[in-house]
Parts: C-alpha cells; sequence; structure tokens
C-alpha cells in the first residue's frame, strides 16, 4: 500500500504542475517525502485527501476527471484510518504535514 499511495501522490503532483493549485503541490511533495520514512502512512494520506477536498471547496477548485480518480484512489487508502486520522487539526493547515 506505501508503494501505491506513494506513486499516486506522485501522478497527481505531475498532473497539477501546470496549475495554480500551489497550497496543494506543497503539500503534496511534503506528503511525497514523507511517505518514504514514515511508517503509519495511512493516516497521513488521509489527512492530505482532507486538506485536498477542504482546499478546493474554499478555493473553488475544481480538478479533471483523472485527477478525481487519483484524489478517490487515496480516499480509499485513507479510509482505513478511522477516527484517529485527523487528530483533531484544522484541515486547512499545511502545518500537519
Amino acid at each position: 500500500m506505501k508503494c501505491e499511495s506513494k506513486q499516486v501522490v506522485h501522478e497527481l503532483y505531475n498532473s497539477l504542475d501546470q496549475s495554480d493549485m500551489e497550497d496543494i503541490k506543497e503539500v503534496l511533495l511534503k506528503v511525497y517525502k514523507k511517505l518514504e520514512d514514515s511508517k503509519e502512512n495511512v493516516p497521513l494520506i488521509n489527512r492530505l485527501v482532507n486538506f485536498i477536498y477542504f482546499t478546493a471547496f474554499n478555493q473553488k477548485l475544481h480538478f479533471n476527471e483523472e485527477q478525481e480518480s487519483m484524489i478517490r484512489k487515496l480516499s480509499e487508502i485513507g479510509q482505513t484510518a478511522g477516527l484517529n486520522g485527523v487528530y483533531r487539526s484544522s484541515y486547512g493547515d499545511k502545518t500537519q504535514f
């Protein structure tokens, strides 16, 4: 699962490379680097997906069909984190990564 999530994060970052979604790209890069070191990557992916949806909603961003598919894959991976995935952090805070 670690390799799959790392690959999807990488593909999503590359897909957003030419867009103006700087906050999301910055967080994707941080998460990609942490996936190397982290043993507990499922809560990290869960927080990432929450951040992406929260930021997209607040900034009125739109994703294409391919990007939505990648975000859904990450969401499926993050769903196994359960209630401990968020740790009561603010969804829109980049410092949680």
